[in-house]
């Protein structure tokens, strides 16, 4: 039996990140944004328009990060 033909192990998380969800102003869309910090525009993927995002806290940020130990406290235990 070669080693490509065994069941492969699950992955546990290495890291995380949030996505913030904005509404397009031109088309209502939802638009994920990954964790931004500093204002910035974001694009829309549907009409294409620019707009400008208002930044979320970087300290509630890296708070979730460390409460949740970087993802591997938000793994399921009864999957473990």
């Amino acid at each position: 039996m070669s080693e490509t033909s065994r069941p492969l192990k699950p992955v546990k998380p290495a890291g995380m990140e949030l996505i913030f969800v904005y509404d397009c102003p031109f088309c209502q869309r939802q638009v994920p944004v990954l964790s931004p910090t500093q204002p910035s525009m974001a694009q829309c993927d549907a009409c294409k328009g620019h707009f400008p995002i208002v930044p979320v806290d970087e300290r509630s940020v890296q708070f979730l990060k460390v409460i949740l130990a970087g993802g591997k406290a938000a793994i399921d235990p009864d999957f473990l």
